[in-house]
């Protein structure tokens, strides 16, 4: 409930201030410690600046439509996690680590940030929005910008000694602080799973993959261990799948949500032969499963899905039906657009070439 009125422009309006119960502010604990460690200790090649005119535009275009909507001016406590969770992720070639201050790439960084607010506030069929939006964000502008300028942060972040040990320690500390306290665990256990599962399959088929920060081709145990097991896959499971606006309600929904994902995920990435390619496919698989949500909430609610399911979360509409509207529509177009430009960038020889430079292309390039 707002706590105060303001005067903005003439116009009285109820001010709602964050309250220290609300959810998000662990999720927003988490994420902002492991920006920390990367600035300090990890070697993350993103600036201070670049994370914070990110945040600033989510948080801005966040409270305009609110307060123009509904003559609220709201904390954007999501808006916020958004430009967090973009600028921990996306990477603009030539930022090197210490260039606090730098606005190198500005530009691929607001792009993803307006493209996550836009299918927040334009997707919405049913009167909610689809995606996650930093997930959406972040796969608009990989694919459109493309590899040569800019990346997604590395799978590997480094040896598994005390920068490493610390990120995990924290990561592992927020999925029980935030996940545990969502219901998620089911979520978490059906995507994990089936993904390392396939992931061991797919090495032991002899798939490797090239990345600059590696001479020689990822193959066999490695291609496992760095894929199943990086500390950003942990993030992208524990905390960006994770996000209750755009999951599934239910136990069973969740489950199926979550071993659809990681179907989708390693289905794409196993015809991926660089770094930059299998962590496309990684967020592109929650796309296309968050296009599928409102249909996986209809399968589950056929079949007596009810308030005793321990992992019901409030009622909310069922989302878009058979029948296409424009939003809905434009749903199945981000899911297409998303699998063509994956299988695009499998093919894409400017990739290929930067990753295969390994060390090298890390100066230069990313």
């Amino acid at each position: 409930m707002p706590s105060k009125q303001v005067t903005v422009l003439g116009r009285r309006m109820a001010l709602v201030l964050p309250s220290r119960h609300d959810p998000r502010l662990r999720l927003a604990a988490v994420i902002i410690s492991l920006q920390v460690l990367g600035q300090a200790v990890l070697g993350f090649k993103v600036s201070i600046a670049q994370i914070l005119v990110t945040v600033a535009v989510c948080a801005a275009i966040e409270v305009g439509i609110t307060a123009w909507r509904s003559g609220v001016i709201l904390w954007p406590g999501s808006a916020l996690l958004t430009g967090n969770s973009v600028s921990f992720i996306l990477r603009a070639a030539g930022t090197r680590h210490g260039d606090w201050w730098s606005l190198n790439g500005i530009e691929f960084f607001v792009l993803a940030a307006l493209a996550a607010m836009a299918s927040k506030y334009l997707v919405r069929p049913g009167g909610k929005h689809v995606y996650n939006p930093s997930n959406l964000g972040l796969v608009a502008c990989l694919l459109i910008v493309g590899g040569p300028r800019v990346f997604p942060q590395y799978l590997w972040w480094g040896p598994l000694e005390t920068p490493v040990i610390l990120a995990l320690v924290v990561i592992a500390l927020g999925a029980v602080w935030v996940c545990l306290r969502m219901r998620m665990l089911p979520m978490v256990l059906a995507f994990s799973v089936p993904f390392g599962l396939l992931v061991a399959a797919v090495a032991a088929g002899g798939r490797c993959f090239a990345a600059t920060w590696s001479q020689d081709p990822i193959c066999g145990s490695a291609y496992f261990t760095n894929i199943a097991l990086s500390p950003e896959l942990l993030v992208f499971v524990l905390f960006m799948m994770s996000d209750p606006k755009t999951s599934p309600r239910t136990t069973r929904g969740r489950a199926l949500y979550g071993a659809a994902t990681a179907l989708a995920a390693v289905a794409m990435l196993a015809i991926q032969p660089t770094e930059y390619g299998i962590k496309v496919a990684v967020l592109a698989s929650l796309t296309i499963s968050c296009t599928v949500v409102p249909l996986i909430e209809r399968w589950v609610e056929r079949r007596g899905a009810s308030e005793a399911d321990p992992g019901y979360a409030r009622p909310r509409p069922v989302g878009w039906r058979l029948s296409l509207g424009p939003a809905e529509a434009a749903c199945a177009l981000i899911a297409v657009a998303a699998l063509a430009g994956v299988i695009v960038v499998a093919g894409d020889k400017r990739i290929i070439e930067i990753e295969n430079r390994g060390p090298s292309a890390g100066v230069v390039s990313q």
